[in-house]
């Protein structure tokens, strides 16, 4: 029946089919002109006619922009495209247009259907189900004009915000101009926190590979306790093997379920079990020296031997336990930081990677593409991503998003969904694990702000073809969730806390 279709259309418009950036099925007349067709739709379509148009329906006008200057509507003001005619709407006052697509060069030109001499080119900056965006070809301001389905949602886009430093752009370098937050430093590898820091001696490092020294006691928990150690419940290291509990250190441990998700074999590779309950670890030293942490399977615990670090699934003890572990015991030495809790992600992943260059975009720095852009070109040169939201309380897929905490970024396998931000408490079902899904809506993307840090050692054990992650299956128990109640108040209560510094 389809074959049917298409050849009827070929033959009714001796027509040549293209498809353009997944908008549709384009059919191009014999007279040159364009139609284009959803390709969900495709189903329904019977004929075809110089009527069908690129854009249809009503669109409502929620905001005009030049450069810096913006005016906001209250959605009163409309355009309504019907076959291939374009009706533009001042209150009661209406002017038609005759619309002609050019969809290779992504814009369309209207005149005037009594005034020839009105006429408009717009490029379709944007296009979803929800909002349009146009922008003038030959205007060398680029005026853009913002519609919406709906007055209501026009009415409302005032809440929207968009970088007022620079015109969006596809171009990646420019993107890199825009960076800020750097850490890279001229003394040493490891970044700029990490100058005149101590050096490490050979008294440092006997004590850092006897696994009998403990770190101190952070976090209100009071002693270290033998627990039975799982490294990898999942045959290999997963994002669901970091969840947190008492300790505040969010950036540690989404940079932990970074290394999962983008270098599992990394983490076997600096991870050594000694086979009699102790654990090396290989990390840096300030100067970006190697330098070998060996920790015991004692655990810091509260006082009912409960354990506050972070766990696996089932508080299984993890490699990411071990991993956290030594990076307490890496502190104590070093001093570079009071502790673990509240450690900047530019802090924690050098630790391990041993390359501290990295830069941080705030948020509303970036346009909504320009970041999915920015990431995906990340994970595409084997970069960690970890940001968070200065706004609390909005729902990402089944999760909502909280402040003053820290996010892993991740692939999406959607393409409603831009990118998934996962949350280090591992909270929803197995099929979340803590997965916030990022929508296409300008007003979640305007409170992300986002870290990016260099691979360092960890370039050549990239995983290959980066897929999305898929939680593995598990059974939910009590305490699984166990983040303390003091992190989950202030996380509520803060607002206005960027990850970027």
């Amino acid at each position: 029946m389809m074959r049917k279709k298409l050849f009827l259309l070929t033959i009714l418009l001796l027509s040549q089919f293209v498809q353009v950036n997944a908008q549709g099925i384009v059919v191009q007349g014999k007279d040159g002109s364009f139609s284009i067709f959803p390709s969900s739709e495709v189903e329904k379509i019977y004929t075809i006619s110089a009527k069908n148009s690129y854009i249809m329906g009503n669109w409502y006008l929620g905001w005009w922009r030049n450069g810096d200057n913006e005016i906001h509507y209250e959605g009163d003001e409309y355009i309504s495209f019907v076959g291939d005619s374009l009706y533009y709407w001042h209150g009661t006052e209406c002017t038609p247009y005759k619309v002609n697509y050019y969809p290779r060069m992504g814009y369309f030109s209207a005149r005037g259907s009594k005034d020839k001499t009105k006429s408009i080119k717009w490029y379709v900056t944007e296009q979803t189900s929800e909002r349009l965006i146009l922008r003038e070809v030959e205007d060398v301001n680029s005026v853009c004009r913002y519609f919406y389905r709906s007055p209501l949602a026009a009415s409302k886009s005032m809440i929207e915000k968009f970088p007022t430093d620079h015109k969006e752009t596809t171009n990646i370098n420019t993107l890199l101009a825009l960076r800020s937050g750097k850490t890279a430093s001229t003394k040493t590898p490891m970044g700029k926190h990490f100058e005149n820091r101590h050096v490490t001696t050979d008294d440092d490092r006997a004590w850092l590979l006897d696994p009998a020294n403990e770190p101190n006691v952070q976090a209100g928990l009071a002693k270290w306790v033998a627990k039975t150690v799982k490294l990898y419940p999942y045959n290999d290291p997963v994002p669901a093997d970091v969840n947190q509990h008492s300790i505040g250190d969010c950036c540690a441990l989404a940079s932990l379920a970074s290394f999962a998700y983008l270098y599992p074999d990394f983490i076997k590779a600096i991870l050594t079990d000694n086979g009699n309950k102790t654990y090396t670890v290989k990390m840096y030293d300030p100067q970006g020296l190697s330098v070998d942490v060996c920790v015991s399977n004692k655990i810091l615990c509260d006082d009912n031997s409960n354990i506050g670090q972070c766990t696996g699934k089932n508080n299984a003890v993890t490699w990411a336990t071990i991993l956290e572990k030594a990076a307490m015991k890496w502190q104590a030495i070093y001093q570079c930081n009071t502790d673990i809790g509240g450690i900047g992600t530019e802090h924690f992943i050098p630790l391990f990677t041993g390359d501290g260059d990295t830069y941080g975009y705030g948020s509303n720095a970036l346009y909504t593409s320009e970041l999915k852009l920015m990431v995906e070109h990340s994970f595409a040169e084997g970069k960690f991503v970890i940001g968070g939201f200065n706004k609390k309380g909005i729902m990402c897929g089944t999760l909502e998003t909280v402040t003053g905490h820290a996010f892993t970024f991740m692939l999406s396998d959607s393409d409603d969904v831009l990118f998934v931000m996962r949350n280090p408490w591992g909270n929803g079902d197995h099929g979340e694990d803590g997965r916030l899904l990022i929508p296409d809506v300008r007003t979640t993307v305007q409170t992300i702000d986002c870290r990016i840090c260099p691979p360092g050692a960890a370039a050549p054990y990239l995983r290959k073809d980066l897929l999305p992650y898929t939680p593995p299956k598990y059974v939910r128990k009590a305490g699984d969730l166990g983040v303390a109640k003091y992190l989950l108040e202030r996380v509520v209560n803060e607002t206005n806390i960027n990850v970027l510094m």
